[in-house]
């Protein structure tokens, strides 16, 4: 049987690795295809990120990864927003008001820093490998980008 590829936007090869992560949090019915038993997978060419494409036995496959991938990312997000309002946003405000805290998706762990390298720094030495999510303490977002007032 011969293999669909769909390219991926080298714009998006930095989300290489956490779409990997979340397409193994996937359940077995989703990534692999129910009509050829074949698993869609993401494969660099030549030389790691030189290209990568999506890789299944049909666009149908394909597709139905991409859509579990968005899906669980969306879900993992919401958790982890929640376990900030629900859980820490008591604990760490306001102590440690604009700080960056990590929260490890899986999980539910958490690991504050002054910026998202220092968090993130805290959550690799205390043995934590999963995605994290980065809030401001204090705010709904790490960053904000604003425009001038008129």
């Amino acid at each position: 049987m011969d293999k669909v590829r769909r390219q991926i936007d080298p714009r998006h090869f930095t989300k290489i690795p956490k779409l990997r992560e979340i397409i193994k949090l996937l359940p077995e019915e989703m990534r692999v295809c129910r009509k050829h038993g074949a698993e869609v997978t993401i494969q660099e060419i030549d030389a790691p990120f030189a290209k990568a494409d999506w890789v299944g036995c049909c666009d149908d496959a394909i597709d139905r990864v991409i859509e579990g991938v968005q899906d669980k990312t969306r879900e993992l997000i919401d958790r982890a927003k929640q376990t900030y309002r629900d859980e820490l946003a008591g604990e760490l405000e306001p102590e440690h008001t604009g700080e960056i805290v990590a929260i490890e998706l899986e999980t539910g762990d958490y690991f504050v820093g002054a910026d998202e390298i220092d968090a993130a720094d805290k959550a690799r030495a205390a043995g934590h490998q999963g995605m994290l999510y980065f809030l401001r303490v204090g705010s709904p977002y790490a960053h904000r980008a604003m425009s001038p007032r008129q």
